[in-house]
């Protein structure tokens, strides 16, 4: 958890950073801005922090776990150091992010960063540097009132609700890569990975949140991947293995694999041979650990909440949510061939 309440800053610095692909370059901001005022402060930190109540964390890496050669980390470091370097060293990180937007689907953008002191995460006491670059620019609707009479008008701006793309690295654990939150929600495609693998070099930290996630993950894919073509699962049968498992996490604090496996497929040990096996394919392929016992991290459940979420979509009639139970629904086929569900419930609200 993040605990930005008394947290301190008094500067940002804001670059822009061009269409790589279009030859735009940079334009370098020779000072930062001062904060001066409370209200826009609060402001600030509302947009570095809400989006990361519980968040993942991760830790900076590099080519053979080499990670004083990890640019990013070698010039928050001396950030960290030395806090009045932060102008200097945010022109050479908007420069080197400029150099790694290399793919034409790369947005051009605006880049922002802070040096912010007192933040609380996980109970400890940290200093922390905010990376920023915010690409969509809404509208805004912009009010003025002049004795009894209004205008209105339009601007641009940055909507501080929603968050582009963002790094918040915190002063601890340097030895390890930082303890670090990422965050990209401007691109979901494969070149959107610039942010995460070729600017900042990161991976996922193997605490509880990360070993909950992968597994959650690993089910969800096994239903689909493996049990739906051996099996010809229905999504009645997909819900009640997906809404055990969430049963399960939600009640255990501790993760024991053979008791997770028998809490979803029972007594099915060909089921649990088959998972044994996909298990191993799914780490290569995703280059992922999972582990047979963790703390389940009850953060990581609540954010994968929606792989959980079953809905039986019928023609273009109806929508079924299914919740849980299979025995209370059953599937088959009427003397004249039309297809049919029949739900059984006990108090209606």
């Amino acid at each position: 958890m993040i605990n930005y309440e008394n947290a301190q800053f008094d500067e940002v610095s804001i670059h822009y950073i061009g269409d790589h692909a279009q030859s735009e370059g940079i334009k370098i901001s020779p000072t930062s801005v001062k904060v001066n005022d409370d209200n826009l402060k609060n402001l600030l930190l509302h947009y570095y922090f809400e989006n990361f109540k519980e968040p993942e964390f991760f830790s900076f890496t590099f080519l053979e776990d080499d990670i004083e050669m990890n640019p990013v980390y070698k010039y928050v470091s001396e950030i960290f150091d030395d806090p009045n370097q932060l102008h200097a060293q945010s022109q050479i990180i908007a420069k080197y992010l400029y150099n790694q937007s290399v793919h034409p689907n790369i947005k051009s953008g605006d880049f922002m960063m802070s040096y912010i002191e007192d933040v609380i995460v996980d109970d400890e006491l940290v200093s922390a540097i905010i990376i920023f670059k915010s690409e969509a620019k809404d509208s805004f609707l912009k009010l003025t009132q002049r004795n009894d009479h209004y205008n209105i008008d339009h601007q641009k701006g940055i909507n501080i609700n929603k968050l582009d793309k963002a790094c918040v690295i915190f002063n601890t654990e340097k030895e390890d890569g930082f303890k670090l939150c990422v965050m990209d929600k401007s691109n979901r495609n494969r070149e959107a990975l610039y942010w995460r693998q070729d600017f900042l070099n990161v991976e996922s930290r193997s605490d509880d949140y990360y070993k909950t996630k992968v597994y959650i993950q690993a089910t969800k894919a096994f239903v689909n991947d493996r049990l739906k073509p051996l099996y010809d699962l229905d999504k009645a049968d997909e819900a009640y293995i997906l809404n055990a498992s969430q049963s399960y996490l939600k009640q255990e604090e501790s993760f024991d694999e053979s008791n997770y496996l028998d809490s979803l497929f029972g007594d099915e040990e060909k089921v649990k041979r088959e998972f044994g096996q996909y298990k191993k394919d799914y780490q290569e392929e995703n280059q992922v650990q999972l582990y047979d016992n963790f703390d389940v991290s009850p953060a990581a459940v609540k954010n994968q909440s929606r792989i959980f979420k079953s809905v039986l979509k019928l023609d273009k009639n109806f929508h079924i949510y299914i919740h849980g139970n299979r025995n209370m629904i059953e599937k088959g086929v009427d003397d004249d061939g039309r297809k049919y569900y029949k739900i059984f419930y006990e108090n209606e609200n």
